[in-house]
């Protein structure tokens, strides 16, 4: 029983479940956009959450796999323990694990396409190879400098707008803009993780972005991110000028300040564990509050 229950416990571990609220956030938003103008189906929105769910629970173990063989981690990582990498899991069952993962986001999105015709059907090809060649495949676009990039258009822009797409049918501006919001914070949790790792990737040879700006570059880039999440709120509503409420989810951030000033001045150590936690439930806080602002 224990040894079951142990087994588990590395899966979830795996998983980085502090890192799934960037699946989850663009699709709480996009579904509250659809839900305001009454064109929510509620089995579309569900489905939706379950494939990018999967996606990017395949995601994660696809990276802990391929930074393993190819590698990138070893017993100097800083991150989260890497099951792959210390052999806490076999690395064929950890390939199974994420194509399993892939193929069960690839059967909730079925009824998707079906609904959704040849845009939802694209969208679901990109988005599932795009999250195997981020560190798989001859040319891994993580290790490309790719990783803030493709954060922000499939955690933001494409899940937002594919799921007011999926409601309504169409997609607009305003959606877009406001897919950006959870676009940038899964950016900025993307680089505070390269800028983590920047010296073990370095030697490893993996030229993250953060490795090509050099740390003190990448440590204003990711303040960057950060920044551009705040003014998203505010350019929505010159959109959107009915819906004030939208404001409070640029005030998510209060709690987590004292957390990310770390990023300007905090040494590049195990440290920037909590920071990527921080990040997390920011996403979380923040689309809540603007969903919530929406709808208001």
């Amino acid at each position: 029983m224990t040894a079951g229950v142990n087994k588990i416990s590395l899966w979830i571990m795996a998983a980085r479940p502090r890192t799934l609220t960037a699946g989850a956030s663009p699709v709480i938003i996009g579904a509250a956009a659809a839900y305001d103008t009454g064109l929510l189906i509620i089995w579309v929105s569900v489905f939706a959450l379950l494939s990018c769910m999967l996606l990017q629970i395949g995601t994660n173990l696809a990276n802990d796999y391929f930074d393993a063989v190819n590698g990138i981690d070893d017993e100097n990582r800083l991150g989260p323990v890497r099951v792959t990498q210390t052999g806490l899991i076999a690395p064929h069952r950890v390939k199974q694990a994420f194509i399993i993962c892939f193929v069960g986001a690839a059967v909730f999105g079925l009824p998707l396409v079906a609904w959704g015709g040849f845009t939802i059907l694209a969208i679901g090809i990109l988005s599932i190879l795009f999250a195997y060649l981020y560190t798989g495949g001859p040319f891994p676009m993580a290790y490309m400098g790719m990783g803030e990039v493709l954060a922000f258009i499939f955690f933001g822009l494409v899940a937002t707008g594919g799921v007011y797409y999926l409601n309504s049918h169409d997609v607009t501006l305003s959606v877009m803009i406001a897919g950006a919001g959870p676009g940038f914070i899964a950016a900025f949790l993307m680089g505070v993780n390269n800028l983590r790792d920047i010296h073990t990737d370095r030697a490893a040879g993996k030229k993250t972005l953060a490795v090509m700006l050099g740390e003190h570059a990448a440590r204003r880039f990711v303040a960057g991110l950060l920044v551009a999440s705040l003014c998203i709120p505010p350019l929505y509503l010159v959109f959107n000028p009915g819906q004030p409420m939208v404001l409070l989810a640029s005030l998510g951030i209060v709690p987590f300040v004292p957390r990310f000033l770390k990023v300007f001045t905090a040494p590049i150590d195990a440290g920037f564990n909590l920071i990527l936690a921080a990040a997390g439930k920011y996403l979380l806080v923040y689309a809540l509050l603007f969903a919530a602002g929406v709808l208001a």
